[in-house]
């Protein structure tokens, strides 16, 4: 089964990443707001920006909404604007909201991203954006 790529963003800066990542698994990623179901059995791959350490409500009212998984395996990956201390407050977020869904995290990403136009610019970089296609291409392994 493909894999299922779902991101939230308010800036784009998640969009790029889950674009780079759902390129690389040969799959269309979709904003958070548009999906109606997710496949049964596919593959979970969910990203959102973090805003004042908090997933997007876009993404928190996805994963409320998604309905419960025997043996789901999911991936995750933030993006961030502020400094959270090396916490990756949006992956711990997404993955606690996955696991209570029944799903198994195989995979985490995160990387800075553009805040009001001001604080890291250029961000997700070149570089970023390449260490997302690797993460996608290693799970495709765990898929």
């Amino acid at each position: 089964m493909e894999p299922f790529v779902v991101y939230s963003t308010k800036t784009g800066n998640t969009k790029k990443v889950a674009r780079v990542i759902a390129k690389e698994l040969g799959v269309k990623a979709q904003g958070a707001k548009e999906v109606k179901s997710v496949p049964k059995g596919a593959p979970l791959i969910a990203g959102s920006g973090v805003y004042a350490s908090r997933i997007s409500g876009e993404m928190k009212d996805f994963l409320e909404d998604l309905p419960k998984v025997s043996k789901g395996k999911a991936a995750v990956f933030e993006t961030s604007g502020g400094y959270n201390d090396g916490k990756n407050v949006g992956i711990q977020q997404l993955e606690r909201s996955l696991k209570q869904k029944g799903y198994r995290i195989v995979g985490r990403f995160g990387c800075s991203g553009q805040m009001f136009r001001i604080f890291n610019r250029g961000h997700p970089s070149p570089e970023e954006l390449e260490k997302a296609m690797k993460f996608a291409a290693g799970l495709k392994k765990s898929f």
